[in-house]
């Protein structure tokens, strides 16, 4: 317990300052199946869809030597996943990818760890 007098009640050397909400954040990107993860891809700048493909290009690979080529991506809605360019890259991979249309319908698994 801190005791203060009542005029010392809110000088700056008895203040210890406080974020409630934000404060910075960290993007990371990565995979998980039954059979383990793959390390955590820091995001270091903004994500477009030319940068969010260079992402897929670099870290499918090793995905694909943890779980196997069979596998379901999951990824939501967002337009960059759903570009044109990320859309015919995976196609072209011949990867197969559930659209998380509604992430209230339970299957959101990031938000869930």
């Amino acid at each position: 317990m801190v005791r203060r007098t009542s005029s010392e009640k809110f000088i700056s050397q008895y203040i210890i300052p406080k974020v409630k909400h934000g404060g910075g954040s960290v993007y990371v990107w990565g995979c998980f199946s039954g059979f383990g993860q793959r390390d955590l891809v820091q995001i270091t700048r903004i994500v477009n869809k030319e940068r969010y493909k260079d992402i897929l290009k670099d870290a499918i690979p090793s995905g694909l030597r943890l779980i196997g080529s069979n596998f379901i991506m999951q990824q939501d809605n967002d337009p960059k996943h759903s570009s044109k360019l990320c859309r015919e890259y995976l196609q072209e991979k011949e990867n197969e990818v559930m659209v998380l249309l509604n992430p209230s319908i339970g299957l959101d698994t990031v938000n869930k760890l």
